[in-house]
């Protein structure tokens, strides 16, 4: 005997409320644990890699800078997991999670780096890092409405509202901040287009400014100028793939400089015995393999190669035995050690 319409109909109501809650339920746990972030921020690296507005907390006179998307870096890719890379990552990963409780493999989503300063995409909880950070000394600072951590005479740290993360020297953490008002890297129209010609859907990506973006009238009557950039980019998938832009001051100059690298390929294995580094891999077929190609129209070479995982690993482990690389090592931490702090 079955049962009543109205009774069966108001148990497929509780039903879908139930399955209703149990969704809502899911959503708010997947936000709160930052999942929900984390895979809106996958997507977005995937299909819309680009990230204009994190070059807006960048100074525009930055000589260099290197933007790093943790979303297309599988840990697999650095290695084996006792490898020097992924094991170096992995310690820098626990140190920086119990001093911040900041996961730099889940709670990152990009990261833009100049040589002092680094800029980062994510899921900040800024009271709990403010909280954690009270232990190691960091105490609150305000600047243009801003407020930050600072460690008096060594670094600071800025949580902004809309998801950002700003780490340096306390110098460079304002000068970011009178980026975002101002001028910035994101204004900044031959950064972008060199970054948009090598791509932004690498891992890596980065260019350095060598000299003036347009030549002096000294450079124009005697046909010399050097490098005005060199972009990169390189992407971990099997071994590190690597591709380099440098722009010169005309074509003329970029079938030049072309030549010369293709000349000087075997300088690489020279300088290798100059800096004591007994490498097991065999450097010259790597080398051999790397592409170099004059891009006429563009005034640039392009370079392009593979090294291998197995290959990157030994010649790690062989660098951090050479004599001239240790000694250079001993020498700037003695004068770390010695120099007095601010």
């Amino acid at each position: 005997m079955g049962l009543p319409a109205g009774v069966s109909k108001k148990k497929r109501g509780h039903a879908r409320w139930v399955a209703l809650l149990l969704f809502c339920g899911l959503i708010f746990l997947a936000v709160k644990t930052g999942w929900a972030g984390f895979g809106w921020a996958h997507i977005k690296s995937l299909t819309i890699p680009r990230d204009d507005a994190l070059l807006s907390w960048v100074p525009s006179d930055s000589q260099a800078v290197a933007i790093v998307d943790p979303h297309q870096v599988s840990p697999i890719s650095l290695g084996p997991t006792q490898g020097l890379l992924r094991s170096s990552f992995e310690r820098l990963r626990g140190d920086i999670q119990k001093a911040t409780g900041v996961d730099l493999a889940f709670d990152v989503d990009k990261m833009a780096v100049t040589p002092g300063l680094a800029v980062m995409r994510g899921r900040f909880d800024g009271d709990r890092i403010a909280q954690k950070l009270s232990d190691f000394g960091y105490v609150k600072a305000e600047y243009e409405g801003h407020h930050y951590l600072v460690r008096a005479g060594e670094d600071a740290l800025l949580i902004a509202d809309d998801g950002v993360a700003i780490y340096g020297d306390e110098g460079a953490v304002k000068a970011s901040v009178d980026a975002h008002g101002g001028q910035s890297l994101a204004h900044n129209e031959p950064v972008l287009a060199r970054l948009a010609q090598i791509g932004w859907n690498h891992p890596l990506i980065g260019t350095v400014r060598l000299g003036a973006d347009k030549p002096s009238l000294r450079s124009m009557i005697t046909g010399a100028s050097g490098p005005h950039s060199v972009t990169f980019a390189m992407r971990a998938v099997k071994g590190i793939e690597f591709e380099a832009s440098v722009e010169v001051g005309s074509p003329t100059a970029a079938q030049e400089l072309g030549k010369l690298l293709d000349d000087k390929r075997a300088g690489a294995v020279e300088l290798l015995h100059t800096l004591g580094i007994d490498s097991p891999v065999n450097v010259a077929d790597i080398v051999r393999a790397t592409s170099v190609r004059v891009d006429a129209p563009s005034a640039s070479v392009r370079i392009s190669g593979n090294i291998p995982p197995e290959s990157l690993d030994a010649f790690i482990r062989a660098a951090r035995s050479s004599p001239v690389l240790i000694e250079t090592y001993k020498a700037y931490r003695l004068y770390q050690l010695l120099m007095p702090t601010p």
